[in-house]
């Protein structure tokens, strides 16, 4: 049965509630950095009615006492006081206050938080990138890049306080919202383009399809060290590999912890101690697969991490490869770059030869996608906007190395091998990441892809195999690779007959679909190629 509560109680109540807020911002206050409660309400009564989306904002934030409890949060003086002398001093309305709270204001409440990320690869940004842009020095008016590379690379901004970065950069001003920055759209504020298509990489992966399809049913606003490390969604966003929580290791804000290559420099190189906690790769990468062991099962983690980095491996011998041609039309006096050294990491190092604009996106663009790809399960990334587009690259290169009347050149374009286009070294492991793939290697006149370790006779096969297994071998002499994924090589390439499917049977759907094939090659024959129109085209070539 419903009963009116007495008006009296109510009344009760609403005191009661009131005093319980006044208490907690004063116990706030006094816990904290001791500000003044009565000077920040000042500054939420003037800003509700100057900028109320502001005030509303931080009243839905974990900031706000009310919403913090135990005496937590910040209030507006908390993270805007400053003295008079410092940088963003700023004397406004009878109260002295900063302009631009940095990190350094942050740390009093997040210290951790603060120190993980100054030590991160995120906070070398703007030092690395921007301080030193190549392309920024050489190519771009600097006014441009104001509101282009520099608004991302801000992430790492040095502040005249001493302190690095740029918190919102993340986490929106005012609300701080984890859910935000938890979201992969958030990342994607930077990581997206044609150099580092992170966000667009992910939304082709299975991980981002599944989480487009559900992401209005979660929460990402979760304390990442709840329920015993685990993740609470059924799918990883970016933070949930790089930064999140997962069992046996701790959240954090230093990106490089798991991050075992460095695949945005123009070579790919095993991450060294410089980020990341000075933790060695070995360690970084079984970070990164206590992560993926949530979901997935170690086999497959080991297979699919494997190929990803012989993948990322071999953008290197491509990039080489790149290089080589370059300093050989240097050398022949085709391309002329003085005045530019120094300005690039090329050998070659101008922007007034196509063919040094072309050896920018090999590494810049293409490059980058190829391996971001390989490692993310970005496969369109991996193969189209990846090494297809690094080989037509190498090509361009050496058409115009010919036209220019280099030998070796000239001598390749006129060459009828089709293994021209192998122009450097190349890695392989049998099998796939899911299994083995009866297919794709078979040998044999029934089926054969007719890739290159097929287009001779077993011999060919096995020359293949040899060539490819010494150049992974060499790499994990080098340190490239892990015990443990050696061994997984070595298991590979011993059961390489069941690996690439010569010990099975096609299934009987292999000649029905052959069938269809030639079914339609025939209408396609018929329709098409066969089929001559009675009317004249529009313009016809009248010349010899």
């Amino acid at each position: 049965m419903n009963r009116k509560v007495p008006f009296t109680i109510r009344l009760g109540i609403l005191i009661v509630a009131a005093l319980f807020m006044f208490l907690a911002a004063g116990q706030f206050a006094g816990n904290v950095l001791a500000q003044d409660a009565g000077a920040s309400q000042d500054c939420i009564d003037c800003h509700t009615d100057e900028t109320p989306k502001m005030v509303e904002a931080w009243e839905g934030s974990a900031h706000n006492p009310v919403n913090a409890g135990d005496g937590e949060g910040a209030l507006c003086l908390d993270c805007h006081a400053a003295e008079a002398d410092d940088f963003d001093a700023w004397e406004h309305e009878g109260v002295t206050v900063a302009r631009h709270p940095t990190p350094k204001d942050c740390a009093a409440c997040h210290d951790e938080e603060v120190e993980e990320f100054s030590r991160s690869k995120h906070a070398a940004t703007a030092m690395i990138f921007m301080a030193n842009s190549f392309d920024r020095k050489v190519l771009e008016p600097t006014l441009a890049t104001k509101h282009g590379c520099q608004e991302c690379h801000n992430i790492g901004h040095f502040w005249p306080d001493q302190s690095v970065g740029e918190c919102d950069a993340c986490h929106p001003k005012h609300s701080f919202d984890v859910a935000v920055a938890r979201n992969p759209y958030t990342c994607g504020e930077c990581h997206i383009g044609p150099d580092h298509p992170h966000i667009e990489i992910y939304l082709e992966s299975k991980h981002g399809n599944i989480f487009t399809t559900h992401m209005s049913e979660w929460d990402l606003g979760y304390k990442s060290e709840d329920n015993d490390g685990l993740t609470p969604l059924p799918v990883p966003t970016c933070t949930t590999c790089h930064m999140d929580a997962a069992p046996g290791i701790a959240s954090t804000h230093d990106v490089g912890e798991r991050m075992s290559w460095e695949t945005q420099a123009p070579y790919t190189i095993r991450t060294t101690e410089a980020w990341g906690d000075g933790l060695l790769w070995q360690e970084k990468r079984e970070n990164m697969e206590t992560v993926c062991r949530q979901c997935h099962a170690q086999p497959f983690i080991e297979r699919y991490l494997l190929i990803g980095d012989l993948n990322a491996l071999q953008y290197n011998e491509i990039y080489r490869e790149t290089k080589r041609w370059l300093n050989a039309m240097n050398d022949a006096g085709m391309i002329v770059t003085p005045g530019f050294e120094g300005l690039a990491p090329f050998t070659v190092a101008g922007y007034d030869e196509e063919v040094e604009e072309i050896a920018y996106y090999v590494w810049h663009h293409e490059g980058r996608r190829y391996r971001h790809g390989a490692l993310m399960m970005g496969a369109d990334y991996t193969q189209w906007h990846g090494i297809w587009e690094l080989q037509h690259d190498l090509i361009g290169i050496i058409r115009d190395a010919a036209e220019k009347g280099l030998p070796e050149a000239e001598a390749w374009v006129a060459s009828d091998d089709p293994n021209k286009f192998w122009l450097y070294p190349f890695y392989d492991v049998p099998g796939t990441a899911w299994g083995p793939d009866i297919l794709a290697y078979r040998k044999g006149d029934d089926y054969t892809s007719k890739i290159m370790m097929n287009r001779g006779d077993e011999a060919t096969l096995d020359e293949y195999w040899e060539r490819a297994y010494a150049n992974v071998e060499a790499v994990y002499n080098a340190g490239l690779l892990s015990d443990k994924q050696w061994e997984l090589v070595q298991e590979m390439y011993e059961n390489r007959e069941y690996e690439s499917g010569e010990m099975f049977e096609l299934p009987p759907e292999f000649q029905v679909h052959v069938a269809g094939l030639k079914l339609d090659a025939a209408a396609t024959q018929e329709q098409v190629i066969d089929l001559e129109l009675p009317g004249a085209p529009g313009w016809v070539y009248e010349g010899e």
